[in-house]
Parts: C-alpha cells; structure tokens; sequence
C-alpha cells in the first residue's frame, strides 16, 4: 500500500474523529481488514496523540480495540497522561466514580495486549512518567490505604487480605492460575494489581510507595491525584503548543 493510501486513511481518521470518535474507531475496524499491521501501525502514528486519545477514550472499553492492540507503550503511555482532560465532570468529582473508570481504561489498555512482554512494557512506560504513576495508583488507593470496610457482615483489613493474595500469587507463573485460586475475575482491581505485581515488581512497589506517602483518607488521595493529572496534561499540552509555536516562528519570514 502506497504511503498516499496511508496518509489519506489518517486524514480520514482524523476528520472523522473531529465529528464522532466512537465511529472513527469502526472506521479504523474496517480500514483495519485491507491493511497488514505494520501499515496499521504506520497509520496509528500518523494521527496526534489528541485524536487518538478521544477514540479510545470514546471506544467501547468492554470489547478489545486493534487500535490499542497495536500501539507502541510510548503512545499509550501518551494517552493515559492525556485522557484525565477527557474526564466528565460527574467522574473527576466523585472518587468512586473515578476509581472505576481509570481501572477501567487500564485494563481495556493493558489487558488487551496479546503477550506479558507488551503488557509489562505499557506498565513500565507509563510508570516512568510522573503522571502515568498518578493514573496507575488511582484504582488501588482504597486497597493500600488499609481501610477497614464493612463486607459480607463482617469487617476485615482489607490491605492485610489483599497483601496476603498478592504475596501466594507470586508463586505462580500463570494467570489464571493466579486468578482461579484467589477467585478473581477481571473486573476486580485486586487481579490487575497482582499482574502488575507479577510482570513489573518494581511498578507496583512505586505504586505503593507513591499511595503510602500521603497522609489523608482514600477519596481525599484520589481527588488530589486526578487534580495532578488534570494539570500535568495541561502543561504537557501547553508545552506542545509552545514548540509548535517556536516552529512556526522560524518560518515566519516566509509568510
């Protein structure tokens, strides 16, 4: 396929994009079944970090995206650190909320991935950024915090429980192994955090560490995090438009 074939897909993509993410993604489904993944790829890079994060923020994370399948953990890394501008308010000003909808995107992103390799460097990528550590920890700040919660009818140190299974479940090599033994299903934060635990033990310890060294109640952590995130993006971006600004600068004198 020709590179005018390509750049007309990620023109398409991104107009469409403008108008409604979620069928840009199809659109991508589509365009995905006459292209080889390596013209795919050449595609996914094409399109900015922006429109690519309203796609997959707008994509129905309950099924697997090939655009997330195929991206580099340096973009993901990039749309992680972006999405919290993509935040609705009813989310960014409930903790629960919150803490659903980050475990959520993390496991539609990380999840997905078709081997451990790709799995564990997403993990370290986005960790190496200050910003993609906020949005790691956010799903497990209630569980670190040691909080003691009412369930089933009977209390229990929800952080001794959870350290008890991560700490059996290093004995496995196997996930599902991991999973049917502790009775977890994906849909439970405490089995994305012991793949973390599993595939990058350096990851979940700087998850830990970052959780442990505040002072205040899990929804009180959580909301200072997102406010973090949402001004890191800020800056991220502003920091974009200033480069491209000192671009446009050079060229002026052609104007």
């Amino acid at each position: 396929m020709s590179t005018n074939l390509i750049e007309i897909a990620v023109a398409e993509i991104k107009e469409l994009a403008v108008i409604e993410p979620k069928q840009a993604s199809k659109r991508f489904e589509i365009i995905a079944n006459t292209m080889s993944d390596a013209q795919l790829v050449e595609v996914i890079e094409g399109i900015d970090i922006v429109t690519l994060t309203q796609i997959n923020s707008e994509h129905d994370i309950s099924f697997p995206s090939i655009i997330s399948e195929l991206m580099s953990p340096e973009r993901i890394r990039d749309i992680v650190c972006q999405q919290p501008l993509y935040w609705e308010e009813k989310i960014k000003n409930n903790a629960e909320d919150l803490k659903q909808h980050t475990f959520d995107f993390l496991t539609y992103l990380i999840r997905t991935q078709e081997t451990e390799e790709k799995q564990a460097a997403i993990l370290d990528c986005i960790a190496e950024d200050p910003a993609g550590l906020f949005y790691l920890s956010i799903p497990f700040i209630e569980l670190y915090r040691g909080e003691v919660l009412e369930y089933e009818n009977y209390w229990e140190d929800k952080l001794h429980e959870d350290e008890e299974h991560l700490e059996e479940a290093e004995a496995y090599t196997e996930r599902q192994q991991v999973e049917d033994v502790h009775n977890l299903s994906m849909d439970d934060p405490r089995s994305l955090l012991a793949l973390i635990r599993q595939l990058t033990p350096d990851v979940e310890q700087a998850i830990k560490a970052l959780i442990r060294n505040e002072n205040s109640g899990w929804e009180g952590i959580i909301n200072k995090f997102a406010a973090e995130l949402v001004m890191q993006a800020k800056e991220k971006n502003q920091a974009v438009d200033n480069e491209y600004s000192e671009v446009d600068d050079m060229f002026s004198f052609l104007d």
